[in-house]
């Protein structure tokens, strides 16, 4: 499971530095005289990032819904241990949450 979120992970690392980056030479080529080619060439990457960008938005969708899947399959097989694991889940939680209420008033 870790794997499919370090292949999700890099990718999207990678396009917002890459977004970024772009973002700082538009603000550069317009506070200077950029040339034609110049903003030619920006708004060409610019595209490729917003193209890049809007298929790893649909590999994140297909991804989720994917992995939405595997936990519902996985609930429906294992009804009696999701309820059990849910359980003891809230359990933990409620007692956190009130030692935490009742250290505050401390």
């Amino acid at each position: 499971m870790s794997d499919s979120t370090t292949e999700v992970n890099d990718p999207v690392s990678t396009t917002v530095d890459e977004l970024k980056a772009l973002i700082r030479e538009a603000e550069e080529a317009l506070g200077s005289s950029a040339e034609g080619d110049e903003i030619e060439e920006l708004r060409e990457r610019l595209r490729d990032a917003v193209a890049n960008g809007q298929n790893l938005i649909a590999n994140l969708t297909d991804t989720v819904k994917r992995q939405a899947r595997r936990a519902d399959d996985a609930i429906r097989s294992n009804p009696y241990q999701t309820i059990g694991i849910a359980t003891v889940v809230g359990l933990i939680a409620g007692y956190l949450l009130s030692r935490r209420s009742s250290s505050g008033a401390d």
